[in-house]
Formats: structure tokens, C-alpha cells, sequence
């Protein structure tokens, strides 16, 4: 069985895919993905997965020294943000955008003081981040 080659210059033309279901027929060429993606429903989902892991994020950093003023703690330094970028919609976490704030990588991954002593990281964002992963 042959089968049948497009040559350069010639148009494939609209291809369709028919469900079995209802008979519905939708255009493979239409992008239906592009348009999911910036969808408003996609849009809220985003919104609100980005707001919890960050929630979940805040609840697991640790609480510091700062007993008169949260303006440089951790906690008060994770911020979601969501946008758009390209054909869809992106969620991310900001962490220490103040620069005057404790270092939250630091307590993270570790560090040492200036006498030369190693303190271990804590891994809170990590905890977090592997309870999301989809295995």
C-alpha cells in the first residue's frame, strides 16, 4: 500500500477528525491547545495551585528571630505570581524578593558562619516540592 506524499508547495488543506460519540468534529489544525491554554478556567487553576503551594511553602519556612517586625522574615517573603508567557499561562513563587530579608536559600540549603562552622539546610521548600511531584 502506497502512501501519499505532499510535495513542497502544496497545501495539506484542513484535516478533520471525526469522535464516534455524539458525532462531534473538531479541526486538528484549529490549535485547540493554544486556546485551552489561555483559557479562563486554565487561568483559575493556575491561580489557585500556585497560590497553595505557596501557602504550603510559607507554612513549612522557618519562623526566625524577628520578634518585633516580620518585614525581613522568611515567611513574609514568598509571594505567587502568575503570567503569561508565549501561548499559556505560568505560575511561579518568588522567594526573597526584599533584599534585606534573612537569606531563605541559605537556610535551605546551608551554609557556613564566618567562624567556619557548617549548619545543615533545612530542605523546606524541597519537602514541599516532592509532596506535589506526580510519580
Amino acid at each position: 500500500m502506497a502512501r501519499r506524499v505532499a510535495q513542497p508547495g502544496q497545501a495539506r488543506g484542513k484535516r478533520y477528525s471525526r469522535f464516534s460519540k455524539g458525532g462531534f468534529t473538531f479541526e486538528t489544525d484549529a490549535g485547540f491547545e493554544s486556546k485551552l491554554l489561555l483559557s479562563d478556567e486554565v487561568l483559575s487553576l493556575i491561580t489557585t495551585r500556585t497560590a497553595e503551594l505557596a501557602g504550603r511553602m510559607v507554612k513549612e519556612a522557618p519562623r526566625g528571630p524577628h520578634v518585633t517586625t516580620d518585614e525581613f522574615s522568611i515567611k513574609r517573603n514568598i509571594h505567587p505570581y502568575v503570567e503569561k508567557v508565549g501561548h499559556e499561562w505560568v505560575g511561579y513563587i518568588v522567594i526573597e524578593e526584599n533584599e534585606k530579608a534573612r537569606h531563605a536559600m541559605l537556610q535551605e540549603q546551608g551554609y557556613r558562619d564566618p567562624a567556619g562552622r557548617r549548619h545543615r539546610g533545612r530542605f523546606y521548600l524541597k519537602k514541599v516540592l516532592e509532596s506535589e511531584r506526580v510519580d
